[in-house]
């Protein structure tokens, strides 16, 4: 089935046991969330589990261009966001409780 919307996956950069990591390569994943429809996540980015992982990221996939914002109360619409380009893995560091919001592009 394709994918329509906005797909979320919420993670910890590097490998278990590099917490110095600053790459953008998703090692655990915490929590996946697929939005059919503009919106925010309902899930959050997770806490910092402990020393041997990284820094929390959220990345996204989405079906087509769209404007994505994070934050404790996001706003894709008026706030701070990026464009995220269809059908492209995009990285971006988070907060822990961080949620997402997006809208079509």
């Amino acid at each position: 089935m394709a994918l329509s919307g906005l797909h979320v996956v919420a993670g910890y950069a590097g490998n278990r046991g590099f917490n110095g990591s600053t790459q953008n390569l998703l090692g655990a994943i915490s929590w996946s969330e697929t939005l059919a429809a503009a919106g925010t996540t309902i899930k959050v980015a997770p806490a910092y589990e402990s020393s041997s992982f990284g820094m929390p990221l959220f990345r996204f996939r989405a079906a087509a261009d769209s404007w994505v914002a994070i934050g404790a109360a996001p706003n894709a619409t008026t706030g701070n966001r990026v464009l995220v380009p269809a059908n492209t893995d995009y990285d971006l560091y988070a907060t822990p409780g961080d949620k997402v919001a997006w809208i079509a592009a």
